[in-house]
């Protein structure tokens, strides 16, 4: 797994295979199904992907003492690639069951991390607070 940053300039690139939403939190979004670019672009902006209005504060980049812009996080994409002996095996068999396992293993390890990994933080009065999350709102593309 391989896990980078995004901004919110950051949506499904042309001729990306359609993503489906999952997460606990995506269904509090009326997120359900089929990713949509439009969907994608409105979350990653901190935009509701179904009334366009504002989630919590705008997204906006900050700047140092230093003048250096330091970019507004909207999300985080995490690349899962299976050993390339399974990918060349997939490649000259063709097997189905190969996907499938490697969407089971996927899957397993994205209710790992909605379970344990899911955080977020506010800054307030100098400090800053680690509320429940309430779960991911993921957009998974094969």
């Amino acid at each position: 797994m391989r896990v980078t940053t995004l901004h919110a300039s950051s949506a499904a690139a042309p001729g990306e295979v359609p993503g489906e939403w999952s997460g606990q939190q995506a269904a509090g979004l009326g997120l359900s199904g089929e990713v949509t670019v439009e969907a994608l672009k409105l979350l990653l902006s901190g935009c509701d992907p179904v009334t366009g209005g504002l989630l919590g504060r705008e997204l906006l980049d900050r700047f140092t003492a230093d003048g250096r812009r330091i970019k507004a996080v909207s999300g985080f994409d995490a690349t899962f690639s299976p050993p390339k002996s399974l990918s060349v095996w997939w490649a000259l068999t063709g097997d189905e069951r190969l996907l499938d396992a490697h969407d089971a293993a996927v899957a397993v390890t994205l209710e790992h991390l909605e379970r344990f990994g899911s955080t977020t933080r506010i800054r307030r009065d100098g400090g800053r607070l680690h509320p429940e999350s309430g779960g991911l709102t993921i957009a998974a593309f094969r």
